[in-house]
């Protein structure tokens, strides 16, 4: 009776620790696995005055599998467009990762691996636009999709891709990485195709769940809570937000626009409402010049040295008009650090926290393949000849009756 009762309490919990791992299956985004979809949030290549470049990003991304995969890439300006500068536009490209294959780019040169260069979405000598923050500067800067697909650019499971990228900034010698976010891919079978071709679901069925909210840990623009050692360290955080979900579509509905709520706490566990900002399709901006009033990102407004952020989009149409909706997002927050009153930068930073979970949908046009050229000679066009022979005879016999 005793082993009977010690065998039962061995299989009754080996069958709760089975349903534990069941529920403890995480259907969302991370920037810890491989997946089928990878997105990179902050793609950005600046050049001075001259044309030169003073800073890159170069892209990795690798096929953890033993057979080869073609992978759907579209490069997309993350930035408005102006009179004179083209905005919200994107190009597509397609390359192949062989067995096992790690690869990287430069997203200025489009090489080693042979995509489109960077400048592509916004040529000119130099390419870009004016950057906001560093006067003479011109910058082109936005985000990168990438899904696994078949030989007929449908979406399919390929969950073995992983990404990162690295932005070096030659003009301050400093750099940083952050992990590209991966989304899984849920079909019966490795290699099987993926829900409707064109239209990827990130719903926890054919692809991961998005993120609720973001959370965000920062020091406040202003603060000087890093300094040490006899010197004093200016901190700020260039923060990139975009929603998950993209229309890739020529003639599709543009960007995706939504309002990123923030509820902000600082040390003392005061909380701040009314920070707000009005997303279209991507941003990217420093929280010392946040362009929300009021502004709780700033020492002055928060009134300790480090806060955290709690940030959702949502619909308003007052801050962001009629056509704004609920929308999971995803970003990267790389806090700034200037020493010697500014005179040398570094960086550090990566990806946001996420919690709860949102779908998403990313939408694009799929290659239509080519047709058949028939060929005179072949069965096809012996076959009509042989038809036009009977109908030209019949066609006389007739004309003679």
């Amino acid at each position: 009776m005793f082993r009977s009762n010690m065998v039962k309490m061995v299989l009754g919990g080996l069958v709760a620790a089975g349903a534990a791992t069941a529920v403890a299956q995480d259907y969302r985004v991370s920037a810890s696995k491989k997946g089928s979809l990878l997105i990179y949030s902050n793609v950005e290549v600046k050049w001075n005055a001259a044309g030169a470049i003073i800073q890159d990003t170069f892209i990795e991304m690798s096929n953890d599998y033993p057979a080869s995969v073609a992978v759907q890439l579209y490069f997309v300006n993350g930035d408005a467009p102006t009179a004179t500068e083209p905005g919200w536009n994107w190009l597509d490209n397609i390359i192949q990762l062989t067995q096992d294959e790690p690869s990287y780019w430069s997203a200025a040169s489009g090489l080693p691996k042979g995509v489109s260069p960077w400048s592509a979405l916004d040529p000119g000598n130099p390419p870009g636009r004016p950057d906001p923050d560093e006067p003479g500067v011109r910058t082109l800067r936005g985000f990168i999709y990438g899904w696994a697909v078949d030989a007929q650019d449908r979406q399919i499971r390929w969950n073995h891709l992983t990404g990162k990228a690295t932005i070096v900034n030659y003009a301050d010698s400093s750099a940083v990485e952050y992990a590209a976010y991966a989304f899984q891919a849920y079909a019966a079978n490795h290699g099987d195709r993926v829900g409707y071709a064109g239209h990827l679901k990130l719903n926890g069925l054919e692809y991961d769940y998005g993120f609720a909210q973001l959370l965000i840990d920062f020091f406040a623009a202003g603060s000087v809570a890093l300094s040490g050692g006899g010197n004093v360290v200016g901190v700020d955080t260039d923060l990139t937000l975009h929603p998950v979900s993209a229309d890739l579509r020529q003639d599709g509905d543009g960007p995706v626009i939504t309002k990123a709520k923030f509820d902000i706490w600082n040390e003392n566990e005061v909380r701040f409402s009314n920070t707000e900002k009005c997303i279209s399709c991507w941003d990217q901006q420093l929280l010392s010049v946040y362009s929300s009033l009021p502004n709780h990102f700033l020492l002055v407004n928060l009134q300790t040295q480090k806060g955290k952020a709690r940030v959702d989009g949502v619909t308003s149409t007052v801050v962001c008009g009629e056509y704004s909706i609920n929308a999971s997002l995803l970003g990267v927050a790389i806090r700034q650090l200037s020493f010697n009153a500014g005179q040398q930068k570094a960086l550090a930073g990566g990806n946001l926290v996420g919690q709860g979970t949102e779908s998403a949908d990313i939408r694009y046009d799929v290659i239509t393949p080519p047709g058949e050229t028939r060929e005179a000679g072949s069965n096809f066009g012996a076959q009509n000849s042989a038809i036009e022979r009977e109908l030209t005879t019949e066609s006389i016999k007739n004309l003679k009756k």
